[in-house]
Parts: structure tokens; sequence; C-alpha cells
């Protein structure tokens, strides 16, 4: 694919609909500032007070319709956030219309067969519907009044005619899709109509921009791909994703949750993790057989499955008890197959499935078109909280189904994939009439409306929460009892419609719909969910409350409730930041899945190799069982170049299991290794040395030290003070109290530097850190943390808590006070602090701490894990060449340091 073309259409695309889409709001008389009053001319025309705009007619409606739907969303979030999302709102909707219908008309998948946004001539720009229009059965079907309105723009012919009359016929192409897709093609008849202005003779229009995309990107029998429909998305959110992290280290608006984690995944990792999940379940099923006579990479390669991971060998024993449980498995159907992906986006993983399945049907005998009809009823389950991204995945799931047959659109298969929506303020009109329509006893009636409205409480903020709505306390039976609780409208009354009951049982029904997809068990799970830790309010409040455990991110919440829907023996697969492997806020979740699960497979990747995430990534699967411990896994931290040399790694990696970077490891070792990291690499010599070896803090002290709250304010450089204002040998808090000064060397860690060095700053202490102490924030608040103060002063061993190469140990004189990120460790002995450098100084050393943790911030925390054979006599030698070196740099250090001023004015001289 052109995926410049691509990404330069999607957010051009996306800047001409909201421009546009704004300047029709301004003629309505709805600004960012408020919404203008009218004057009623007659009862058919109303004018804008402060333009002069006139609207007549049905636009009268539609534009109190408008009004109205920015009042309820002003009631929830504030105007001028109402006003932005509907902007966005409406400019994505006719965005999601209008790259469908350029899939379809390139496959030819229109009913009328007819193009609508080009022209099967090449350089005609006029589309092929305008053309024939007379000769389409969309002519056929307009009223007597539109026919002669159209003759009459054709007749007209002026550009302003020309774009009526495509408008028109655009609007009505889109609302007769609505028989065939009608969850992306809504009927349209409300403000959204008011709002659309497009052009095929603009140059400069969305129309051109798209057509730059090479068709055969679109075109599947010439190799286009669906997946195309998910980058334009992705592209989409350029903009407003780049303008929500602009805005710094604050809490992410439920509003903007879809542009802050939404993310294409990569073709090859989908691949990885569908084809180790689901077609790895369908393997094992079918090794349970015993006519089967090939072997599991036999299997694999016969579907053309190149990101197939054969099963690691499992111990012996092992081995026997998975014998034991195939003989016992009994038949299994296809259909009872189902694979879920609860952050869906626009269906990446649920496409390829489709693919998958497809695959697995022919071999069990069926037809493609037999096939893709049982594919979209029984196997797909897909669950999304942002609208535009479940319409694309809609969408892209339905074209795999025409693609293997041709009548599917008109079947109206009814998919298993849906959007959350907030459900409050259930009128009472309605709950009293399906209690005047109910056939159960009062009591009955009673205790399930109750159960039923905690359930429907849920889902008040359902599209600021989507799948981690906790509904563990519902089962089937709960929800068959809901359904025959509101489903007892024969039909649907005038007095009805006016309370809006049909809209509000659509919407419960929708939501049993969702609450059955979530409470389900599945085989395979496969979803890259989002990576969010700066939650809102309500979002980091729910995710606290319900899941404790692991409620850092997100994407920590997907992994543990994900694990808890499998079925026995079923397959998640995930891709995330890699940092749960190791950091010790996730160390539970490590735990949960060490013990209750076992990691088939995984691939920790490059630093930087997915650009689009900004955070490393890893991508794994686990399978729901204790039986398997060894899995496979991929180190490529090594391998720089982005996701194509991944890529390319892991194929090697899979073709020749020899290559250096490639590990079966038992994961039981991981509880030998404290915080129980991921660390797969890990020899068992060294695995062992964990276990005999004394931690670091069982030595020394390691102390995290003076958090300011505002560095600005009360550190400087050493040179820019005053040197009689510096007191530079404090040896404890009493020293410093009596010195009278102001400012004291300050250990703020600093860049890469073994042995000794980085004396940069000095910090206002005057009067025992009397400013610091009691520094507060605008709320009156004190940020301030003066940490571990008995420790000030003192001589210690001292690192950086960003490093983001090797790591480096300095030793640090009597007379500093060290910082929250300038972490130290302390010790009464001299010999034991000197030992302590020199190992882990060594490259040893650096190699532990990249087991103990790979990320880019060394706390304290992890160097106290540092595992040391400690043994003083032998090592006098380590402490004689330790004490050199630290001399040594510190002349080095201090030549360096002082380039550029006399070398006698520094401070330590």
């Amino acid at each position: 694919m052109d995926k410049k073309a691509i990404r330069n259409f999607a957010i051009n695309a996306r800047n001409i609909l909201i421009a546009r889409v704004s300047a029709k709001l301004a003629k309505l008389g709805v600004t960012e500032s408020g919404i203008d009053e009218t004057t009623q001319i007659d009862s058919s025309l109303i004018e804008i007070k402060s333009n002069g705009e006139r609207f007549v007619g049905k636009d009268i409606m539609k534009r109190a319709k408008l009004v109205e739907e920015l009042q309820k969303r002003e009631a929830y979030s504030g105007y001028k956030i109402a006003y932005q999302t509907l902007i966005e709102e409406v400019a994505y909707t006719w965005f999601n219309r209008l790259i469908a219908i350029r899939f379809m008309e390139v496959n030819n998948y229109l009913p009328d067969r007819q193009r609508v946004l080009s022209s099967e001539s090449v350089g005609k720009k006029e589309p092929d519907m305008i053309t024939n229009l007379l000769e389409t059965n969309l002519y056929q079907e307009f009223d007597e009044k539109t026919k002669e309105k159209v003759i009459e723009l054709i007749s007209d012919g002026s550009a302003q005619a020309v774009d009526e009359l495509y408008q028109l016929v655009f609007i009505r192409v889109c609302n007769n899709l609505n028989q065939q897709l009608p969850n992306l093609f809504e009927k349209i008849d409300d403000y959204t109509e008011l709002l659309f202005s497009i052009s095929y003779i603009d140059d400069n229009g969305v129309i051109a921009s798209l057509l730059t995309i090479p068709e055969e990107d679109f075109d599947v029998q010439a190799g286009g791909q669906i997946e195309i429909i998910g980058w334009m998305y992705q592209y989409y959110n350029t903009e407003p994703k780049d303008k929500v992290f602009a805005r710094g280290n604050r809490k992410i608006r439920a509003d903007e949750i879809p542009a802050a984690t939404q993310l294409f995944t990569p073709d090859w990792i989908v691949r990885y993790m569908v084809e180790n999940s689901l077609g790895r379940y369908y393997i094992d099923q079918k090794l349970a057989n015993r006519f089967e006579t090939r072997t599991e990479k036999e299997i694999a390669d016969s579907f053309g499955w190149k990101y197939y991971l054969p099963s690691a060998e499992q111990p012996e024993e092992v081995q026997l008890q998975i014998l034991d449980e195939r003989k016992n498995k009994s038949d299994f159907a296809l259909q009872e197959i189902k694979l879920l992906d609860n952050a869906m986006g626009s269906g990446h993983v649920l496409v390829y499935a489709f693919d998958v399945f497809i695959k697995l049907y022919k071999e069990e005998g069926y037809s493609e078109r037999e096939a893709a009809e049982l594919i979209l009823t029984h196997n797909l389950f897909g669950l999304e909280i942002d609208k535009r991204a479940f319409q694309l995945a809609y969408f892209a799931i339905m074209m795999k189904g025409r693609q293997y047959s041709r009548r599917i659109l008109n079947k109206k298969i009814k998919l298993n994939v849906h959007q959350f929506i907030n459900i409050s303020n259930i009128s009472d009109e309605f709950y009293s009439r399906i209690e005047e329509l109910s056939l159960l006893d009062q009591s009955r009636f009673s205790d399930t409306l109750n159960r039923f409205k905690v359930l429907v409480d849920k889902f008040e903020v359902a599209t600021e929460l989507g799948s981690v709505i906790n509904v563990t306390d519902v089962n089937i039976t709960d929800v068959e009892e809901f359904r025959n609780l509101i489903n007892v409208f024969p039909e649907f009354s005038n007095m009805d419609e006016l309370y809006a009951i049909p809209v509000i049982h659509q919407q419960l029904n929708e939501m049993l719909d969702i609450v059955t997809i979530m409470i389900a068990k599945y085989e395979a799970i496969v979803t890259n969910p989002p990576y969010l830790n700066k939650m809102s309010g309500t979002l980091g409040s729910y995710v606290t409350k319900n899941y404790k455990d692991v409620k850092t991110d997100l994407f920590s919440v997907f992994i543990k409730m994900n694990s808890d829907l499998l079925e026995e023996n079923g397959y998640a697969g995930f891709m995330t930041p890699f940092v749960w492997m190791f950091i010790k806020s996730y160390e539970q979740l490590r735990d949960y899945l060490i013990k209750n699960k076992s990691i088939s497979s995984l691939i920790q990747m490059e630093y930087s190799a997915f650009e689009e995430a900004t955070v490393p990534v890893c991508c794994f699967t686990i399978k729901n069982t204790q039986l398997e411990p060894v899995g496979n896994y991929f180190k490529l931290s090594d391998f720089k170049g982005g996701m194509k040399v991944q890529e390319e790694k892991v194929l090697k990696g899979i073709q020749d299991p020899e290559v250096d970077y490639f590990y079966q490891t038992n994961q039981e070792n991981f509880k030998k290794i404290p915080g129980e990291p991921i660390s797969f690499w890990v020899s068992e010599q060294l695995i062992h040395n964990f276990v005999v070896g004394k931690r670091m803090d069982e030595i020394v002290n390691p102390k995290q030290g003076l958090a300011t709250a505002n560095n600005n304010r009360f550190l400087r450089y050493w040179w820019e003070v005053d040197l009689a204002s510096i007191k530079f040998d404090a040896t404890s808090i009493s020293d410093s109290k009596k010195s009278g000064k102001k400012w004291f060397p300050y250990n703020k860690g600093g860049s890469f530097r073994r042995w000794y060095g980085n004396y940069d700053y000095v910090v206002n202490w005057e009067n025992d850190g009397q400013e610091i102490r009691n520094f507060v924030d605008d709320k009156g608040k004190i940020r301030s943390r003066p940490q571990n103060t008995d420790y000030y002063f003192k001589e210690a061993i001292t690192w950086s808590d960003v490093t983001s190469g090797d790591f480096s140990m300095r030793y640090r004189e009597f007379g500093s006070i060290f910082d929250s990120t300038g972490h130290s460790a302390f010790s009464d002995s001299m010999m034991d602090k000197k030992y302590l450098l020199g190992l882990l100084n060594t490259p040893v050393g650096n190699y532990i701490f990249k087991i103990l943790n790979p990320t880019i911030h060394m706390h304290i925390g992890y160097v106290s894990l540092f595992p040391t054979l400690f043994n003083l006599n032998n090592d006098k030698l380590i402490q004689r060449n330790v004490a050199q070196n630290i001399d040594v740099c510190k002349k080095e250090w201090l030549s360096e340091e002082t380039g550029w001023v006399t070398f006698e004015r520094h401070p330590l001289v």
C-alpha cells in the first residue's frame, strides 16, 4: 500500500470535512461561542438573527434536532466540548462513508454497479453514477418531485447545480446502503444531512484527495486489502492524537480516549497473534484425533501460517499428561470456536481471523459461501468504545464476507460486534410500560427489575469504561431473564414513540448483547488493548476499585481480564508495552500469569521498533493451563531498523530455531528472580546466583532522596552562585543547621559516568531547607518531599535514575544532599561500598540490571535486588582497584568539568 498517500489523504480529509462542517454550522447560527437566536418569519420559515440566513420546511426541524443534540451533550461535557465532538462526529461519519463507498465501487460491490466517486473511464472526472443517473435503479426510486428536481439540476449545469445534484445522489446512495450495511450507513434524515457538503468538481476537495490513492490498494482481486480501511482510520487520528499528548502530563478526558489509545496493529503482528492463538487451538484439537498423522508444523504449513511457532518441548512428564488429555477430547465443531477482540478498533484482528477461519472451514469440507456466513454469525466477536472505529470494523468484516459470498449483503446478517453506548436516565414511562405488559407476578417482576437496574447503572458511562465494565456478577441466565423482562412489546404505540420507548428498548437489547459477549468464555482472545495510565477521574477510580492488582495501566487490566475469559486450554494473544515484563508496578500481574497460565510465546522488540506506539512493545500469547511451563521467546532488543527488521528476525527464528536470539525457557525460573521479571534469556547458573546470593540491600541501604517540587527555583549550577555561600563539608543535618550557609552540594544523578563525577548542582537548604519544606502549589498543598534526611551529607555510592545506555555507579564524598533521581546507597563500611561499586560497574553488573529492568529507569528497588556472592577476604584486590579508579576518574572529571574556567575555581579542588 502507498501509506504516504493514505496518510496525506486521511489528515487532509479530516481538516477539509471539519472546516466545511464548521462553516455549515455557522450558517445555522451555531458556533463555538454558542447558539444564535432565530426569528420565526412564518410557520415554515425562520431566520438566524446573527447572519440573516433563512431556512424552510424540513430544514427547520433538522436544525431543531441539531440544537437539541448539542444541549444534550452540553449537559454531560460542557458546551465547548459538545460543539467540538459534534463536529468531529459529523466529519468522521462522512469520512467513513466516503472510504467505504470507494472500497465498494473499486471492487464492484455497489448495488447499482455504478461508481459513485469516480469513473471506470480513465481521465473522466464525472462519476459514472451521475453520467448514467437517469438509467439507474436509484433514479427510478425517486418520487416525482425529486425526479423533477434532478432534471432541473442536470439542465442547469452550473457548478452550484452540479454540487447540489451530487449531494442529493450521494445521500440517497448512503440511505440505500442502509439495507445492506445498517451499522455504517444509518439512514440520514436529520442535522447530519444539513451539515453535509461534498463536490467531485473541486480539485482540492475530499474526493479529489481520495482518488490520489492508487486504485489497486483497494482492489482485492489485484492484491489490495481491506486493511487499508484501518490505516486510514489510524492516520485520520494523527492530529487529534498529537493534540492530546501535546497538552503534557495530564489525565485523558473521556472524549479523548479513542484518539489517545487507538493504534493500528502491524499486519505481521496480527498474523502472529491469530496464528498462535486461534490457529494453535485448532491444531491442538486436530492432534487429539487419533487419525491425524501430520505433525503440528505440517498442519500449520498446509495453511500457509508463516508466523506459527511450533510448541516448545515440554518436560517428559508434561508430555505424558498432554497425551492423556488428548485421549479424552471429543470431536469439535468449528462453529463452537469463538474468537474475541474486546478492543477491536477498526477490526484488523477480526479481519485476519476471518481469513484463518475460511481456511479452517475449507479444511473441514465447507464451501467458501457457507463458511463466510457461519464465520460472521458464530465465530467472530468484537467490542469497541469508539463509534467511528466500530463502523469501520463492521464494514471491514462485512466486506470479507462479501469477498467470499456475493449475496451475503442481502441476508441481513447481524454481526457479533458492538459499540458501547452510554445508557442513562431511562424514563419512568419505560419501566411503567414493561410492568403493564409483564406476565410475571409482582414479586418476581420487582426482583428482576431491581437486578436489571443494577446492570443498567453500570453502563451509564459505557463509552468511557468500555470492556473493563465489571459484569462478573451476571450470568447467562440473568441475561435471558432481563431479555424476557423488556421484550414484552407486541408493537409500539404512538404514545410509546412520544416517550422514545422504542429507542430505549433497542439500546437496552444492544446492552444485553454486549453483556452476553462480556460474560462468555472464548477459545481465542486476541487484542492490542489501549495503553493508558493517565486515566480520567471516572475511569481511574473505576479501575482502582475493580482491578486493584493490575490498575497501573489499561493494558494490564485487559491482560488479566482476558486471561480470565478463556476456555480451558484456550489461547490469548496481546500486543502491549513490554514494561509489564519487568517493572515493580506490574509484579502482581506477572505473578498471576506465572502461577495460573502458561506463556506460550513472546517477542520482546527493540526499544523503538513500533514508532506509532511511542513506547517499547512486546507481543505474546498465553495458554489457559498450568500444564505447559516451557515457552518460545524472541529477544529482538539488539536489532534496530523498525518493524520490518523485527519481522524478518522472527521469520528467520521460526525457520532456524538455532539463532542466538531465540530461547525456550521454563517460566518456573522466573519465580527464582526477585520481582519475577520475564527475563527468559537468563542462564541456569545466573538464576542459581539469584537463589544463593545476598541481595544488595542486605549489605548497604539504598535510599531515595529529596524531591524539591520545583527544581528551577531551588537548584543552581555550582558556578551560578557565590562560592562563599556554599557549604562544602557538612557531614550531617545538624552540621548543616549550624553552617549559616544557603547552598549545599546536590547529587542529582546526571549523565553516564563511572566511579566519580557529576558534582554539578547546589540546592537551597538554608535553615534546614525551610523554604523547600514549606513550598506549596497553587492549591496550597505541600509538594516537596525531603526523604531520608538522616542520610543527607553522608558518604555514598550513587547512580542516576535514567539510564538510557549502560548502568554506571559513582562514589560520592561526604557533604551532599541527594535527589530523588540521584539514588544513593549507604553503609558504615567503606569496604562494602567499594566492593559493590566495583561489582556493579562491571559488564556483569550491567547485564544483571538489564535482567531486572531493561527500561530506562533504574529505581532503588531494582538495585536492591542485585545478587552478590559476598566474600571480602577474597576481594581486597577489587577494592584496591576501585580506589584507584575513583582517584583517576576524579581527576579526569575535574579537568573536563572546568575546562572553560580556571581549574583553581572549582570548589572541590
